[in-house]
């Protein structure tokens, strides 16, 4: 491919390897077999003015600068916007564009509904949730039902946004509710520990530790009207990218993990892929992006093998323009990471407890601010804490999260 280049002109390749990569790379000539992707020296002949945009174009055409021998396909193809999608029975790969016209970005009903059909008995790590004292003198009935939400650098912004859903707990409970604007998790939790707090929606990391710690009893989660809730964690690659079809063909590869901090970018995959069989570090080589939206840029432009990314955060930069869709494919998803977990404590009387669920579960809040504040999800459907926080206490089981508030940030 770079026979026609004089020694002037590689050095000017050269150049801009050094500036893309901020260092010096092994040459690019003479090698057999580049360290850098097709895409990646496109862009530094392009960048060095040694391409136009029509070469450019051409060699990325479908008839190839030096097409390959013709070989037996390996691998189903992934499926395209001409290809039936079935989000109730998803099978991989996928390319992006099919799943982001599916909706397939968030969770939905019907996942709910598939996850609920074979219930956990029992969480995999931490405690169960704590069952309702049959003891009469365990029970607490406080005049004041106090109620809180997750955490903002405004604990008060969410008092008139659930006013709705105070009053109408008034009317189910017959209690007066007081929105209770706490400014931590911890704080959350160990209100809810000493029968401070009466009912919360607790993040999605902190509910374990409100179920192991405070006896929460997390039973409703936000959806949309459609049924749309959280995100998903995908794996991706490039769409003609015959090598990689599923997780287990990710050993040997370059792999862009977002930051050492992320969960769907980083901590969940570690949890996830592992229990899989394939270790990152260990089988591919973890290389840190900075972000979600430099992974998915990277796989776009053929920096990295793959990535594991949050499908809302990916779906962000299509919609921007910056990714072709087409020109990716998923060849593994996660079930749904559910969203804000709505809680009550264990022993407040039985009836308390079902006027709660009611105020949850019986009226639909979508002509509300609650819709508006929370991006639409204005109807709460029951949810079974071991089966649907199955994903979340994957992660933190091989993570050896120690259930302590001292744990908790924020």
């Amino acid at each position: 491919m770079f026979d026609n280049f004089d020694d002037r002109e590689k050095a000017r390749i050269q150049e801009e390897i050094e500036r893309v990569h901020g260092s010096a790379q092994d040459s690019l000539f003479g090698l057999s077999s580049s360290k850098l992707s097709r895409r990646t020296v496109l862009r530094l002949l392009a960048a060095s003015g040694l391409l136009t945009l029509g070469d450019v174009l051409a060699a990325c055409a479908p008839a190839q600068l030096q097409a390959p021998p013709a070989a037996a396909p390996t691998a189903e193809p992934a499926a395209t916007a001409a290809t039936a999608f079935d989000p109730k029975n998803p099978t991989f790969p996928v390319t992006t564009d099919v799943l982001l016209d599916a909706g397939y970005e968030t969770g939905t009903l019907a996942d709910l509904e598939r996850m609920q059909e074979s219930p956990r008995d029992e969480p995999r790590y931490g405690s169960p949730v704590c069952a309702t004292p049959t003891d009469e003198s365990e029970l607490i009935d406080p005049d004041t039902i106090e109620f809180a939400v997750v955490p903002t650098e405004d604990p008060a912004l969410y008092r008139d946004t659930f006013e709705p859903l105070l009053e109408n707990m008034r009317n189910e409970t017959g209690k007066e509710v007081r929105y209770n604007p706490l400014s931590s998790y911890a704080a959350q939790v160990e209100a809810m520990r000493s029968e401070r707090l009466h009912v919360a929606g607790f993040s999605t990391g902190t509910v374990p530790f409100a179920v192991n710690l405070a006896c929460a009893v997390p039973f409703s989660i936000q959806v949309s009207e459609d049924g749309a809730f959280g995100y998903r964690l995908w794996l991706i690659t490039q769409a003609d990218n015959d090598a990689i079809n599923g997780i287990q063909d990710l050993a040997g590869k370059t792999v862009a993990h977002a930051d050492p901090t992320s969960n769907s970018g980083n901590l969940a995959p570690r949890a996830l892929f592992t229990n899989q069989g394939v270790k990152p570090d260990e089988d591919y080589e973890v290389v840190y992006s900075g972000g979600h939206e430099q992974s998915a840029l990277g796989v776009f432009h053929g920096d990295y093998d793959a990535a594991p990314v949050c499908s809302t955060c990916y779906a962000r930069v299509v919609r921007a323009g910056q990714i072709d869709g087409e020109a990716i494919k998923v060849v593994w998803a996660s079930d749904p990471f559910p969203t804000t977990g709505f809680s009550y404590r264990y022993n407040l009387r039985p009836e308390l407890q079902e006027g709660i669920r009611a105020t949850f579960l019986d009226y639909d809040y979508s002509d509300t601010g609650i819709a508006e504040v929370f991006e639409g999800r204005g109807t709460f459907i029951e949810i079974d804490y071991a089966t649907v926080w199955d994903i979340i206490l994957q992660t933190q089981e091989s993570l050896g999260v120690e259930y302590e508030t001292g744990e908790l940030e924020g």
